[in-house]
């Protein structure tokens, strides 16, 4: 074999290598994706430790860091996401997570215990921890008149603004669309929030989001239980000609599928004035 043929042959097997590490971060996803998150977080541990490219490498430390986020253990995703931006600083991972790494670090700051190496030092700590055993490990925050839908919604509008047209979109879209939709708080003088607390305020701003939603996620399975809401909260303002309107789109929507939207609307449709 000369030296040419033997230089086509390796570009060849890092391909295959490369191609091989590839799928193994596609299987990592679908292990995670079926709730097998430990077997996901081997398969990713295996890639960072193997010969496969930088941008792979990249890859797993992201999913990493994703995966530990999921099942709240903020401490490990902040420090894997911390390892991909100094070994990989200019791949699109580390991209992602440059501007998020401080916010992250604020919130292991409120909660995360530290691993303390010097013995001497720890047991300081742990004779202070006896005799304050009582004081809290989490910090709680007044959200008296602080203005809850419009808070939430900012969050939800920096995942639909950074993020568009991702999974991560389209849960920000939901949850922005049921906090708009409002929720009222337990006990005699509980708040109400979003439509349930000011129908003129809200809907406007439910209408135009749940268009948005509409446009950006075309094929969300959640689009009919929305419009079914949407139909519900006209219905109790007493607004009958809104509420058939949407009860309507609601069979549109379904063409000649019998889904269980569907028949719902056929059946309040039947009896909606009270």
């Amino acid at each position: 074999m000369n030296i040419k043929t033997s230089g086509i042959c390796i570009a060849m097997l890092l391909l295959v290598a490369s191609a091989s590490y590839a799928a193994s971060i596609e299987k990592a996803i679908m292990l995670n994706k079926h709730g097998l998150s430990k077997e996901a977080k081997v398969e990713l541990i295996d890639i960072v430790f193997s010969k496969s490219a930088d941008s792979i490498k990249a890859q797993a430390y992201y999913l990493l860091g994703s995966i530990a986020f999921e099942n709240n253990k903020i401490a490990v995703a902040l420090a894997s996401w911390r390892d991909l931006s100094d070994k990989y600083p200019n791949s699109e991972q580390a991209k992602l997570v440059k501007n998020r790494i401080n916010e992250l670090a604020e919130i292991v700051g409120e909660s995360a215990r530290e691993s303390i190496e010097n013995a001497v030092a720890l047991s300081y700590l742990r004779h202070g921890d006896f005799w304050s055993r009582g004081k809290s490990e989490i910090f709680t925050i007044d959200s008296s008149w602080i203005p809850n839908v419009e808070t939430s919604m900012k969050w939800y509008d920096k995942v639909i603004n950074e993020f568009p047209k991702t999974a991560a979109s389209r849960v920000a879209y939901q949850n922005k669309l049921r906090a708009l939709l409002g929720w009222e708080e337990p006990g005699r003088y509980g708040s109400k929030h979003g439509i349930k607390e000011s129908f003129d305020k809200y809907m406007p701003q439910l209408l135009e989001t749940f268009t948005s939603f509409k446009k950006e996620h075309q094929n969300a399975s959640s689009r009919q239980a929305f419009r079914y809401q949407i139909a519900q909260a006209y219905w109790r303002n007493k607004n009958w000609v809104k509420t058939r309107e949407w009860l309507n789109l609601v069979i549109k929507e379904s063409g000649e599928v019998d889904s269980f939207y569907k028949d719902l609307a056929e059946r309040r449709l039947r009896k909606v004035e009270h």
